[in-house]
């Protein structure tokens, strides 16, 4: 993967043509590349009966050096588009020095330290102007003498220059009894600074509060990577997190990218740690006798890998089925016009052909994305936990590689065929567009299965499962699929408490046979019954039915037990539809034990189902029935599982409903008597 990351990392250098940057401009680049994301500093609040979504907002330490004063201030918000215009970092090791004017951590202007660590290590910097960083460390050093004191070699924000009205309160080590007591106890006296600078933050400047926040130093108005110093600043920046591991030129090894023999960091940052790798060498430490064990990089990967780490995780990111995901194309070879593998609305939406969307939205995506498959062939999903705005963690849940673009797209366009020759899309809408997100929610736990689930944590891994088994053309087992359905669609029907959704979920066993039918399409589907071949003497006339037994032959052709339940589905909906007519609430499906009938039970429940068609007066065939009699005939020794019984029936009774609908959209001129339609969803 950190390859993958230096292909991309070296088309996103070559298209911004980072090689004819001046120094500066170099530096700036590279420095922003360690900036925090700011996607992450939403979060939603109630107000009445809206939610609302909120972003966490900047506070701001303004510096009046005319004044010789400090004022808190609110500042903008912290939204992605105002990434590059604030540069917010975090910590990227436990004890990073406050060197940050601009950080997510109140500290880093509390105890701000930057003007010490430029006079430890002014000749360690490879600055662009040294005279005017003479300038700089003189201005910073007369900032810091000024506004900030000095308690057991820490700096400290002073009391003294604070505007009057926000005094309260103030963490000063000297004023507060508790601080004062413990300062020679570093490690208590760091707890309780930390609990009286919150106090300070949540009361004095409660008002500048916010949920999520983010905290800045301006000097007289300015930041201080946008002030007369900015560039002087950037040095100091790029030297500590960046340039200074490759200070060491006695360590050197092979570069674990490319090969060559160079100068190696002891330890590398970025930005995503990999936590859950198996790896045992990766980034361990590297000295000059571990240099061909441990796993480093050269200078010039390192950028690479950077750049390529940063533009993933800020361009090609998303959510696909719930997850947090970051798309990656797989590069194959070198060229100059690679700039469309790494385009991400295409790489998005190529990996966004797995949700439901409306039939025009899948074309025009379909079009859009049909050039990458000339030189993507394939690409990754990496599915994390996004860190949160004080962590760098971030934890690797799945990570699906090689997936085919050419055989994504040919299952895109199957379903896409399947709403279209079916006409899902004008009678059933979202629920009619057929996708893997429309399995996934046929077979895996959502609110509407389980109402309690308000962490999806627990199925995350069986999402990812499911999407690395379509994606990688393996294979399903047809029992399996089967009895995962039969449970969520149970638990969904005893949760129902909206009639308006009742016909999306009854229409679903027949998505669930149109999924089976697609997923045999592409040969990943195994373990489908073979059935012993029977002699039927009746004779199937209902050319509808036969006609759906064809097209899903693997299923249902010479499987008579499964075609008769299919048929005995077929009644219940009949009588449903009568029901219907008389505003009854209960539906009769509701009369079956839907978690599973046993096969010794399937008689009891054709007796019952008769009884309540002769007391519906429900339409009688007695060519059908005839079928339907003989295809039940010893099912008492089948092998069909209780949740495959109850799947051929509501597969049955949901085709009933299909084929009723149907019938009524293509003649909108006949009378519906039973007037399903006005009941159910009109």
């Amino acid at each position: 993967m950190i390859p993958l990351y230096k292909e991309i990392g070296e088309i996103v250098l070559r298209k911004e043509k980072f090689e004819e940057f001046p120094d500066y401009e170099k530096k700036l680049f590279i420095v922003r590349q360690y900036c925090i994301e700011l996607d992450n500093f939403y979060y939603t609040e109630k107000q009445g009966e809206t939610i609302i979504t909120q972003w966490g907002r900047l506070l701001e330490l303004n510096i009046d050096t005319n004044k010789k004063e400090c004022e808190f201030m609110l500042g903008p918000e912290l939204i992605p588009s105002n990434k590059d215009e604030l540069m917010i970092f975090a910590n990227y090791a436990p004890n990073d020095p406050s060197i940050y004017a601009s950080h997510i951590s109140p500290k880093s202007i509390f105890q701000f330290e930057l003007a010490d660590f430029i006079e430890n290590n002014f000749k360690q910097i490879s600055w662009i102007n040294s005279d005017k960083a003479l300038q700089f460390l003189n201005y910073l050093t007369n900032i810091q003498n000024t506004f900030y004191k000095k308690i057991n070699n820490t700096n400290f924000l002073r009391y003294d220059c604070i505007v009057e009205s926000q005094k309260e309160n103030f963490p000063d080590p000297e004023i507060i009894p508790d601080l004062f007591d413990n300062i020679n106890d570093k490690k208590k006296f760091n707890k309780l600074y930390k609990q009286c600078l919150n106090k300070y933050i949540s009361s004095t400047l409660k008002n500048l509060n916010y949920k999520k926040q983010a905290y800045a130093l301006r000097i007289d108005g300015n930041f201080l990577h946008q002030g007369e110093f900015a560039d002087c600043y950037i040095d100091v920046l790029y030297y500590y997190l960046f340039e200074r591991h490759y200070k060491n030129t006695k360590n050197k090894g092979y570069c674990h990218i490319c090969g060559n023999y160079a100068a190696l960091p002891e330890d590398v940052f970025i930005k995503q740690k990999f936590f859950g790798t198996t790896n045992p060498l990766y980034f361990d430490k590297v000295d000059n006798s571990f240099t061909s064990n441990a796993f480093s990089m050269c200078e010039t990967c390192n950028k690479k890998v950077l750049t390529g780490i940063q533009y993933a995780s800020s361009k090609l990111n998303t959510r696909l089925l719930g997850l947090s995901t970051i798309v990656l194309p797989e590069i194959e070879y070198t060229s100059d016009s690679l700039e469309e593998l790494i385009d991400p609305e295409r790489l998005l939406k190529l990996a966004k052909l797995i949700e439901r969307k409306s039939i025009n939205k899948l074309i025009e995506d379909l079009d859009f994305i049909r050039k990458l498959t000339v030189k993507l062939k394939s690409f990754n999903l990496i599915f994390y936990n996004k860190p949160q705005p004080n962590s760098q963690e971030f934890i690797i849940n799945g990570f699906i590689r090689n997936i085919s673009t050419y055989s994504l797209i040919q299952k895109a366009e199957d379903l896409r065929k399947t709403v279209e020759d079916y006409k899902l899309g004008p009678m059933y809408g979202y629920v009619g567009e057929l996708s893997l997100e429309g399995l996934r929610y046929l077979i895996l736990p959502s609110k509407e299965s389980h109402p309690g689930l308000d962490d999806y944590t627990s199925i995350n891994k069986d999402i990812i499962n499911l999407l690395e088994t379509y994606m990688h053309n393996r294979k399903f087992k047809y029992k399996k699929l089967i009895t995962q359905f039969v449970n969520i669609f149970n638990r969904k029907n005893n949760n129902l408490d909206n009639k308006d959704f009742r016909q999306s979920l009854d229409i679903t066993p027949f998505f669930m046979n149109l999924y089976i039918k697609h997923l045999i399409e592409f040969n990943q589907l195994e373990g489908v019954p073979i059935m012993e071949e029977r002699k039927i003497i009746a004779v199937l006339q209902d050319e509808s039915l036969s006609e759906y037994f064809k097209t899903h032959s693997d299923i249902y052709e010479n499987n008579y037990y499964a075609q008769g339940l299919f048929i005995l589905g077929k009644y219940i909906s009949e009588v449903e539809a009568k029901q219907r007519q008389k505003d009854i609430k209960s539906p009769l499906i509701n009369r079956l034990n839907l978690r599973g009938i046993p096969v010794q039970k399937v008689l009891s429940v054709v007796a019952m189902v008769d009884e309540m068609r002769k007391v519906w007066e429900t339409y009688y065939d007695a060519v059908t029935e005839n079928y339907f009699r003989e295809c039940l005939q010893g099912i008492t020794k089948s092998s069909l599982l209780p949740e495959e019984v109850v799947f051929h029936i509501l597969a049955g009774r949901a085709y009933e409903d299909y084929r009723r609908k149907l019938y009524f959209q293509e003649h909108p001129n006949i009378k519906n008597d039973i007037q399903e339609e006005n009941n159910d969803q009109e």
